[in-house]
């Protein structure tokens, strides 16, 4: 199951310079704790579309372990109203929200989908990768094609 959502994660991600070895968690929000060539661990967020080095291993360990990072990982109020709405995830799958969504920040269940992992890094790669530079509050039109 790793290999598509690694060669996903290195496809749609790899803008960010980073050379992705390793994908060593995953949260049911897509949320990914990676690893990369050099042995450094790094955060992805999803939500956030952005993707921070945290170091060595203990680092990764500690950044895990904090409260805040337990309650973003977690996500137990959104998993409940995603399990609601849309039902259990399968096995490859995360919930997630909708491209407009992310992008406005708007995290409301009917917002929310039942998505394969690799596709939800793959989309969520692109959008971060197309919206880096852009100013805060910038205006985005979205196109989307098969």
């Amino acid at each position: 199951m790793r290999a598509r959502e690694l060669a996903a994660l290195r496809q749609a991600w790899g803008w960010t310079g980073v050379e992705f070895s390793e994908i060593v968690a995953h949260s049911l929000f897509g949320h990914l704790l990676v690893l990369d060539a050099s042995g450094t661990y790094h955060y992805l967020d999803a939500e956030l579309l952005e993707l921070a080095e945290l170091g060595d291993e203990a680092a990764a360990q500690a950044h895990m372990a904090s409260p805040e990072t337990q309650i973003i990982w977690r996500a137990d109020a959104h998993v409940a109203a995603a399990d609601a709405r849309l039902g259990a995830t399968l096995l490859g799958e995360v919930y997630g929200f909708r491209p407009e969504a992310l992008i406005a920040g708007d995290y409301e269940s009917e917002n929310m989908v039942r998505i394969d992992l690799a596709t939800y890094i793959r989309f969520t790669g692109d959008i971060a990768g197309q919206i880096k530079d852009l100013p805060e509050g910038a205006q985005v039109h979205f196109e989307v094609t098969d």
